[in-house]
């Protein structure tokens, strides 16, 4: 993927290129591999909700009831640092309103699956970002 990526440098228009700031470079590296690191660690952490269907409230999810997207939004982030493009950015604000639509839905049937239990813990935690109240 990052040979495409750098290949990629040599035939898109300059808007679609990395950033030549090193700085910006390596925040927006950075911020790929924090989002990543969350999702990874969020898939590894559901892989037994999967089969016994139980209400996931610790790691991640202590902290927010979506960390899958808010882990892919912030690799997405750091993808729209490292190219510096404003493009990424517009087509992030895109997806913002179907993933929220899309995170209702699983909230409803969380709601049907778990009853009281999932509105309690939706009560405490954030959707995508932590709840300070």
């Amino acid at each position: 993927m990052v040979v495409l990526l750098i290949l990629r440098q040599k035939i898109v228009p300059p808007v679609l290129r990395f950033h030549t700031s090193i700085f910006l470079l390596i925040e927006g590296v950075i911020i790929w591999i924090l989002g990543l690191s969350l999702w990874i660690y969020t898939i590894y952490f559901m892989r037994s909700a999967f089969f016994d269907k139980t209400l996931l409230t610790t790691g991640p999810f202590t902290f927010v009831r979506h960390p899958m997207y808010s882990g892919i939004y912030v690799m997405l982030t750091g993808m729209g640092v490292l190219f510096f493009s404003y493009p990424w950015f517009l087509i992030m604000l895109f997806f913002i309103p179907i993933w929220y639509v899309n995170c209702r839905i699983e909230e409803k049937q969380m709601t049907g699956i778990h009853g009281k239990k999932y509105l309690e813990y939706k009560k405490k935690t954030g959707m995508f970002f932590p709840k300070f109240s």
